[in-house]
């Protein structure tokens, strides 16, 4: 059995993070593990994660294909940061992208990277959205 519980970490996190964070509060676990749709706490018990890592698992935790997608990725010595610079992964991320949309709307689209930030991210999506509609507000 695992000597650590879920209170020894929450303690812990209380000392070292700002009181800013809120999932915690109303999930007062401590995740050890996470497969597909289900996450693990340190004490054993397992939860159907509704949260979706707070939406960006589509595929759900720890996917066998992703991940060793990743591995090998990162077993190349391939740049992982390389901004908006090309690479031969992001020229066959690209590619298969493009592969599997109707094949005249692939014609025309151009894919926007965007930064590491969320924030970037929805900066980048309010200027797709104006420059496809020609509006220039935005409601949110």
């Amino acid at each position: 059995m695992n000597k650590y519980t879920n209170q020894y970490f929450l303690d812990r996190q209380e000392d070292y993070e700002s009181s800013a964070r809120s999932y915690p509060r109303e999930f007062p676990l401590a995740l050890a593990k996470a497969k597909g749709s289900w996450v693990e706490d340190v004490e054993g018990k397992r939860y159907l994660d509704f949260l979706c890592g707070a939406g960006t698992l589509a595929l759900g935790h720890n996917d066998d294909e992703v991940n060793k997608a990743m591995i090998d990725l990162i077993q190349s010595d391939a740049p992982l940061h390389a901004l908006d610079l090309m690479t031969p992964a992001k020229d066959r991320f690209v590619e298969t992208l493009l592969s599997i949309l109707p094949e005249e709307f692939a014609r025309n689209a151009k894919v926007q990277f965007c930064s590491p930030s969320g924030t970037d991210a929805v900066d980048a999506a309010i200027k797709l959205c104006k420059t496809a509609t020609g509006r220039g507000s935005v409601i949110a």
